[in-house]
């Protein structure tokens, strides 16, 4: 018996497709180089913390090293001074001898000139505290003359303290002035120092 059926082909296999890709490298140790790579990307970000709490503690010491709190107002308020005078002194003259060899106690031709003043701090706050202070001296005529220093130190609050500052000999005065020249004191900046105890 004859069969007209075509034969049973056998089913195509289908071609296998391309090459399976191969798996992925496994990933590269870390290297120092890569470790400062990744650390360089940190610093700008440490820098950058490290900037806002140096400011942020710089703000907090100005704030609290103001007088506002605790200050008592504004420290040029805390100090006052008086006019004072110019004073020569011949004390020297006593104790001087130009008749031995020794020159350290040889009589000045020179007296001794000052010129006095007297100041006083008051501490207006709430602790203890140092005070700085710049009197500055005036000829008749309002013109600088010259510059010097008093303070007080661990000041308590509420207490005064009272005492003479000068302008002497050894004190650089403006335009090659003399001592004599100077009429009137005046505060020019004051500076109140808080102290923990």
């Amino acid at each position: 018996m004859t069969d007209n059926s075509t034969p049973d082909r056998p089913e195509p296999v289908p071609t296998p497709p391309y090459p399976a890709a191969p798996p992925p490298a496994p990933p590269a140790p870390v290297t120092t180089t890569d470790r400062r790579a990744r650390a360089g990307r940190r610093v700008p970000a440490v820098v950058a913390v490290l900037a806002l709490l140096l400011a942020g503690g710089g703000v907090a010491w100005w704030a609290l090293g103001k007088d506002d709190e605790g200050g008592g107002g504004d420290p040029l308020e805390h100090v006052e001074v008086s006019d004072g005078e110019f004073v020569v002194d011949d004390s020297d003259s006593e104790y001087c001898d130009d008749t031995d060899i020794y020159s350290y106690n040889d009589c000045d031709t020179d007296p001794d000139e000052t010129y006095e003043f007297a100041y006083e701090i008051t501490n207006k706050g709430d602790g203890p505290a140092n005070y700085s202070v710049i009197v500055n001296a005036f000829d008749d005529d309002g013109d600088f003359v010259g510059q010097t220093y008093v303070g007080a130190t661990h000041l308590k609050p509420g207490r005064t303290e009272s005492d003479k500052g000068e302008f002497s000999e050894y004190s650089t005065l403006e335009d090659n002035r003399e001592l004599s020249d100077i009429a009137s004191v005046k505060v020019a900046h004051a500076e109140r120092t808080p102290l923990a105890n």
